[in-house]
C-alpha cells in the first residue's frame, strides 16, 4: 500500500471518528421556547413553590407556526369568484395576537379577522395581487373609509389554492364605528386578475366601538384589506386537557403609579391525571381603566409565554402558582380603578374559558 493511500485512509478515519464524536455529543433537542434568554433562577421554583415570572413577549405566530405551503398544478389559472366561497367567523383584538399597538392607534377600537376562502371547484387556481373590498349590510355598502394597498413583496406573492383547499384574507376594521346598519353583513371582495366579485358573509357579531372625539375629533373608522395568504390555522375545538384547567388570582398588596407590581395566578387541575403544559402555552395580560375628561384611558393587551422551565406539569387534583408582573401606567392617579385581566392562550388555541381571571384593583 503506497504512502498516499495510507494518508488518505488516515484522514478518512479521523473524519469518521470526529463525526461520530459530534453525533454522540449533540445535546437532545430542546423545546423552542428555551432559546429565549431567561434571568438567573428562572428554571427553579421559588421557595414558596411558585414559578418565577419571565418577561417573554411573544407573537401568535410563535405559538402556532405556519402550516406547510400548499402545492398546485404548474398550469393553475387565477381563481374565479364562481369557484370560491368565503366566510369570516371571528374577530380578534390586535393585541391578543401579540401585535404591538402604539401611540394614537392604541386609543382606537380595532378588530381584525380572516376570511376563510375555499376552492370548491375540481381544478387548482392561484391568487395574487391587491384585493379591494367593501362591507355590505343587507346588500348596501357600509359608509366608512376603505383601503387595500400592499407592499411590493406581497404583490408578488402567489398563493396556490388546490381543489378543495383554502386561503386566507386578513381584514382590519378600525373604529370609531357609529353607522346604523340593517341586514346581514358581508364582504364584497374584488378578486385579482379580473376574477370577479366574491361575496363572503360575516358571521361574527363584534363591532369596533363608537367613540368619536375621544382622541381626535375628525378620526373616522375604516376597513383595510391585505393580500391573500396561506390558510390561517383555525381554532381547535374544545377537548385538549389544558382546557380543563381553572384559574384564580392572588392580588398585589398595593399599586403605585409608574411602578411594577406582582400578583399570582393559580392554575388548578380538577382531573385525576396530570396535565402537561406542552407545548408551553401563552397568556394574555390586559390592563384597563376608564378615562374621562381629566384622565387618560388605559387599554393595553400583550401576549406572553408562560414560564415552563421549572415544570411543565400541573399535578393531578393539584395546583401550580405562577408569579406575574405588570406596571401601573404613570398616568394613573390615586383612587382610580385598574382592571387586570389574565387569560391562558394555549399553543393549539383550545378554548380556555375557565383559565381566565379579572382583578379589580385601586391605585394607592
Amino acid at each position: 500500500m503506497n504512502a498516499r493511500r495510507l494518508v488518505a485512509l488516515g484522514l478518512l478515519g479521523l473524519l469518521l471518528t470526529g463525526l461520530d464524536a459530534c453525533a454522540r455529543s449533540d445535546p437532545p433537542e430542546k423545546p423552542a421556547w428555551t432559546s429565549f434568554p431567561a434571568p438567573p433562577g428562572a428554571d427553579r421554583l421559588r421557595p414558596d413553590g411558585s414559578v418565577p415570572w419571565v418577561d417573554e413577549v411573544i407573537t401568535n405566530d410563535q405559538l402556532t407556526p405556519p402550516e406547510p405551503r400548499q402545492t398546485v398544478r404548474a398550469d393553475a389559472q387565477p381563481c374565479r369568484a364562481s369557484q370560491l366561497t368565503g366566510v369570516l367567523t371571528k374577530w380578534e383584538k390586535p393585541q391578543l395576537g401579540g401585535e404591538q399597538v402604539r401611540g394614537f392607534d392604541a386609543h382606537i377600537s380595532k378588530l381584525y379577522g380572516y376570511v376563510d376562502v375555499q376552492n370548491v371547484a375540481p381544478t387548482d387556481c392561484t391568487l395574487q395581487g391587491e384585493v379591494p373590498a367593501t362591507m355590505l349590510a343587507g346588500g348596501t355598502e357600509v359608509p366608512m373609509q376603505y383601503g387595500h394597498t400592499i407592499n411590493a413583496e406581497a404583490r408578488k406573492r402567489v398563493t396556490g389554492v388546490p381543489a378543495g383547499g383554502h386561503a386566507s384574507l386578513r381584514m382590519d376594521w378600525s373604529g370609531p364605528f357609529c353607522a346604523q346598519i340593517a341586514g346581514p353583513l358581508e364582504f364584497a371582495i374584488e378578486l385579482p386578475n379580473h376574477g370577479g366579485r366574491l361575496r363572503a358573509p360575516i358571521k361574527a357579531t363584534d363591532r369596533p366601538m363608537c367613540n368619536p372625539g375621544e382622541v381626535k375629533p375628525n378620526v373616522t373608522g375604516g376597513l383595510f384589506t391585505s393580500g391573500f395568504s396561506e390558510p390561517v390555522k383555525a381554532f381547535s375545538p374544545p377537548g385538549s386537557p389544558i382546557s380543563r384547567l381553572t384559574a384564580t388570582a392572588q392580588p398585589p398588596a398595593t399599586l403605585t403609579p409608574g411602578r411594577p407590581f406582582t400578583f399570582h395566578v393559580v392554575l388548578a387541575n380538577p382531573t385525576t391525571s396530570a396535565i402537561e403544559l406542552s407545548p408551553c402555552p401563552g397568556y394574555v395580560l390586559e390592563l384597563f381603566s376608564m378615562g374621562d375628561a381629566s384622565h387618560e384611558a388605559v387599554n393595553t393587551n400583550q401576549l406572553y409565554r408562560l414560564n415552563c422551565r421549572p415544570t411543565e406539569t400541573v399535578p393531578a387534583t393539584g395546583t401550580l402558582t405562577y408569579e406575574m408582573q405588570a406596571t401601573v401606567p404613570s398616568t394613573m392617579t390615586p383612587g382610580r380603578h385598574l382592571a387586570v385581566t389574565w387569560r391562558l392562550f394555549p399553543a393549539d388555541r383550545v378554548q380556555a374559558d375557565k383559565a381566565w381571571v379579572v382583578l379589580d384593583l385601586t391605585v394607592a
